[in-house]
């Protein structure tokens, strides 16, 4: 889980005019959804990019801080990203959706990989490919993982390591019975024998040699 906090606070204004105002002023806007309802929200662009930076990817629980301008209350949800909207050209974000996680509810997300361990397979000139870059799993929100570990330290050139092979972390399981390799360890093709054209003009005039030899003994 990540340590960092989001900052929001709900926006009254709506509307592409009223966006084009926020972004002006250095703020973007989002949208909270979950059991609270969908809570229109702007956030500060430049101190939320830093922030979504350091997360390891979209399916990282983060906290975020909403307040209420007109009310004077806040509150704390923790969300995970659900879509993320950038400019075209610009190293800026546009519009962030964002995720309420029910803590008592098991989720299905997607969580990346990461191989560990050297492949003797790899050492003997093999190339480790990875087949899927990310799996899905369900486990509670809380208990979300930064990353799932891939041991490939016993692969051999022509092994795999599926799925369902995989050991996850305490309270996480799997959420498919689909078996499907998710590594394998590929052999390197052999590269076809490169002739040089001077190479193969000799070789062409020792063949017209050799033929018309054999057409000379044929002939006596």
């Amino acid at each position: 889980m990540s340590q960092n906090q989001l900052v929001a606070s709900i926006r009254s204004n709506v509307g592409k005019s009223a966006n084009q105002i926020l972004r002006q002023s250095g703020n973007i806007p989002a949208v909270l959804y979950g059991p609270r309802g969908n809570i229109l929200l702007e956030m500060a662009e430049e101190s939320t990019r830093h922030l979504l930076e350091k997360m390891s990817g979209m399916h990282e629980l983060v906290p975020i801080n909403v307040t209420d301008s007109s009310s004077g209350e806040s509150w704390t949800a923790q969300v995970i990203l659900r879509e993320v909207q950038k400019h075209p050209y610009k190293h800026v974000l546009t519009h962030l959706d964002f995720w309420e996680l029910p803590a008592s509810k098991e989720q299905i997300v997607r969580v990346p990989l990461e191989v560990v361990g050297e492949s003797p397979g790899v050492k003997s000139g093999g190339v480790l490919q990875m087949v899927v870059w990310d799996i899905p799993v369900s486990c509670l929100p809380a208990d979300i993982p930064a990353f799932i570990e891939v041991d490939a330290s016993e692969l051999e050139v022509g092994d795999s390591v599926r799925i369902l092979d995989i050991q996850l972390p305490e309270k996480v399981s799997h959420s498919t019975e689909e078996n499907y390799a998710v590594i394998t360890i590929v052999g390197r093709v052999k590269e076809e024998e490169i002739v040089p054209e001077e190479e193969q003009v000799e070789r062409e005039g020792e063949d017209t040699v050799e033929d018309s030899a054999e057409e000379e003994t044929a002939e006596e």
